[in-house]
């Protein structure tokens, strides 16, 4: 019981801690750069390593945490987000199935598309109901753009550095070491 509590308060902790350098990362990096998505660099890198569905619960609570700090109505991100992630792990789960990088890319940059599509939508839809006054849809769009294009590098950088210090990220189809070649 004891080790529960204390595994769910340092998952706790590691949130906060995600979630400001997030925001921290958005105010200190210059412009294009600072359109980097911490949350889903980290998410995705969970995702890959551990494969389990409670990076979706872990992205619903970090994103639950940003909605603090959006200017956007209470939701859109944290929908746009938590959705996007599920389908992220459906996607890895069954189509994405190596370890390789290039599944990691393209699952990022479709994880941040499904992401800003969702959002977009959810917003024009607000819009049309008139529940937000004013949408900056260029702004949307380009900082749709540099938020793929950095997230999709920070990932591949990460998952470089990880493949070479761990065996986790190594491309491997097949688990089994029956089909695995080992020298003598």
């Amino acid at each position: 019981m004891l080790n529960r509590i204390l595994k769910i308060l340092l998952i706790f902790l590691a949130l906060v801690l995600v979630v400001a350098f997030h925001v921290g990362f958005s105010y200190l990096l210059p412009y294009p750069i600072s359109k980097v998505n911490i949350i889903f660099t980290v998410i995705i890198l969970l995702l890959l390593w551990y494969n389990s569905g409670v990076i979706v619960w872990i992205s619903f609570f970090s994103n639950l945490f940003i909605e603090l700090f959006t200017v956007s109505p209470y939701g859109v991100v944290l929908f746009s987000s938590t959705i996007s992630v599920l389908i992220a792990y459906w996607l890895y789960q069954n189509f994405f199935t190596n370890r390789s990088i290039y599944a990691a890319l393209v699952l990022t940059a479709f994880t941040i598309f499904i992401y800003r599509l969702f959002y977009i939508v959810i917003m024009f839809i607000l819009k049309i109901f008139s529940m937000v006054s004013y949408v900056p849809w260029k702004l949307i769009f380009i900082t749709s753009l540099w938020e793929i294009l950095f997230t999709t590098i920070l990932v591949s950088i990460f998952y470089f550095i990880f493949s070479v210090f761990t065996k986790k990220f190594k491309s491997s189809v097949v688990e089994s070491s029956i089909f695995r070649y080992e020298r003598k």
